[in-house]
């Protein structure tokens, strides 16, 4: 194997470690962490059409900066999410992570999340596609964007009962 090969693997070792971190931090409800994650300025954004390109010209499941994302954070650390309660359990399954453009300090990385809920005897499954831009922060990353495309945002039957961060 190359040096650069060697770079190459080690770089994408660390940003999947970056991230399953991340989905620790949120399957533990360590919210206060996980948001520590996050830059200033970043963005959570959860479309509500499959292929919807742009958040502000169509409704979005969800669409938060950081302060929006903060306050849906205080609820669910307050009890006061009604979709929340009792609090679910979750585990999320991270897979195929792939590098698709790295210039540096700034990468955008993309992956494959099942998202596992049980709570009240009910257990549900959400498939999803996610983007990440991270910008490089020491040995590790910030984030400065999320996008989560479920695999059925927009069915026609049934209910969106999401209250956690994905």
């Amino acid at each position: 194997m190359t040096a650069s090969a060697d770079r190459s693997a080690a770089r994408w070792h660390t940003i999947q470690q970056f991230l399953f971190e991340e989905a620790r931090l949120l399957d533990e409800r360590e919210w206060d962490a996980w948001l520590e994650l996050f830059l200033p300025e970043a963005e959570y954004w959860m479309p509500y059409e499959w292929g919807q390109e742009s958040p502000t010209d169509h409704v979005s499941l969800f669409y938060e900066d950081l302060t929006l994302l903060r306050m849906r954070i205080d609820r669910l650390k307050s009890d006061l999410s009604p979709l929340e309660w009792p609090p679910s359990r979750t585990n999320r399954h991270l897979s195929n992570v792939r590098i698709v453009a790295d210039d540096g300090d700034h990468l955008t990385v993309a992956g494959y999340l099942m998202f596992v809920e049980y709570r009240r005897e009910e257990q549900r499954i959400y498939s999803s596609r996610v983007t990440w831009d991270l910008v490089a922060s020491g040995d590790s990353f910030r984030i400065a964007g999320k996008r989560v495309d479920l695999l059925n945002c927009d069915q026609e039957t049934g209910h969106l009962r999401i209250s956690v961060p994905m």
